[in-house]
């Protein structure tokens, strides 16, 4: 019931952008750009970047916000996880090297530190990777629907 009116929401904000002449384009670039954000390595600054480009870029506001609330208290964690697991994996594992700029966690988990270019090259990787292929699937989408 809830994924029915979820749906019944955005398929009616998409109709609504439609009617207001937005291109599908423009709209498959605002889905492009929140998926970017939402897996962008800044938290905290998920909503300001959103404004920020939707201003710079002239985007569609309802639906950047859709697609950059993917990244939302309940899947927080598991995509800071991968971002900081997969710039991890590239870094050490696959370029062999071992930057110093790290952060203590020694306060939270007793001993440990967090190699921060790995979460930020993770998650700005990843959030390309997010951002480039959802664009065809969000123009095709789009194109069907309108």
């Amino acid at each position: 019931m809830f994924i029915v009116k979820v749906y019944t929401k955005i398929t009616a904000i998409v109709k609504k952008a439609f009617e207001q002449g937005w291109s599908n384009t423009k709209l498959a670039c605002s889905v492009a750009t929140g998926f970017y954000i939402a897996f962008s390595p800044f938290p905290g600054l998920h909503t300001v970047m959103m404004f920020i480009v939707k201003w710079l870029w002239a985007l569609n506001m309802p639906i950047l916000f859709i697609a950059t609330s993917i990244n939302n208290p309940w899947t927080m964690i598991p995509i800071f996880s991968i971002n900081y697991a997969f710039g991890y994996w590239l870094i050490h594992s696959v370029l062999g090297l071992n930057p110093s700029p790290s952060l203590s966690v020694a306060w939270l988990f007793g001993e440990g530190r967090i190699c921060l270019w790995s979460f930020f090259i993770g998650g700005n990787l990843l959030g390309t990777f997010a951002g480039l292929i959802s664009y065809p699937i969000a123009l095709y989408l789009f194109k069907r629907f309108s």
